[in-house]
């Protein structure tokens, strides 16, 4: 399932980018060449935000490691590595639409401990 969510294109035009804080993950929404897309806003690199980096050409530049990133498909540009979960992303009116994955729920360290002092039994 996916949940959709939906920003004011203004907003994302005022810096050419914006950062939304959801359930799932930090998202970072950009333009390129005035196509909205959108991707995970945490650099593999201990998690920096990109949203400060440089953008050209579709490329997203780490302010934190320089790590870059390409805002269409998520991948990395500057070398092998892993890249960033990219979203579906599309202009409705004057909307920025983007599909998010549902949140995944992580376990509690009860259920953490619980797991692994059963694990050990066996």
């Amino acid at each position: 399932m996916t949940r959709t969510l939906t920003v004011p294109l203004a907003d994302v035009e005022r810096h050419g980018r914006l950062r939304v804080e959801t359930e799932a993950c930090p998202v970072l929404v950009a333009l390129v060449e005035g196509t909205p897309y959108a991707v995970e806003d945490a650099c593999r690199h201990r998690q920096a935000s990109l949203a400060t980096g440089v953008i050209r050409d579709g490329v997203v530049t780490c302010p934190s490691h320089l790590f870059q990133y390409d805002l269409r498909t998520g991948a990395r540009h500057d070398r092998e590595g892993e890249g960033l979960p990219a979203y579906p992303a599309r202009l409705v009116g004057d909307v920025v639409e983007v599909d998010l994955p549902e949140p995944v729920a992580q376990p509690s360290l009860r259920e953490i401990l619980l797991a692994s002092a059963r694990a050990g039994r066996g």
